[in-house]
């Protein structure tokens, strides 16, 4: 596996997503279009948690998630069942930002690394890093085209 040019596509997904986050306002944070269960605030701290809890949790790395993150971002969530107040966009951008770092710091070295508990997930089994981080990078591009259409469809109101 050529750990340059993966390392390149994951910073490259995640730049995408600081992209496409560019104009998401604490007004516009929490809108949700008819038939939309999650928000553009969501959204992105999904995509958060998501490296955190299969990444950095699957491969025995200590996650870094803020209180209240899982319960507010996890699979399965929704902002209409959110009992405490979210943290804002401004504090959710960074963490993103600097999440890149953490995972190219940590896992330099040892995308091949077999994890202690192969992770399955449809019809793949997980079982390296790196196979962890390739789903991750996969998952975040399916949410880079969610936050479009929510933001598309805001303009449209």
């Amino acid at each position: 596996m050529n750990e340059k040019m993966f390392f390149d596509q994951f910073e490259f997904a995640r730049n995408v997503t600081l992209k496409v986050a560019q104009g998401i306002t604490e007004e516009n944070a929490d809108v949700l279009p008819v038939g939309a269960p999650n928000s553009l605030r969501w959204q992105l701290g999904h995509i958060y948690v998501s490296v955190e809890g299969i990444v950095f949790h699957f491969a025995n790395e200590t996650p870094n998630l803020p209180e209240g993150f899982m319960e507010l971002f996890n699979t399965g969530t929704k902002p209409s069942e959110w009992k405490t107040n979210p943290p804002a966009i401004g504090d959710i951008l960074p963490l993103l930002s600097e999440q890149v770092n953490r995972v190219k710091e940590t896992f330099t070295g040892r995308l091949d690394e077999k994890i202690a508990q192969p992770l399955p997930i449809g019809p793949l089994k997980l079982e390296t890093i790196g196979e962890l981080l390739s789903f991750a990078s996969f998952h975040e591009s399916e949410h880079i085209g969610i936050i479009k259409s929510l933001k598309n469809s805001l303009k449209a109101e």
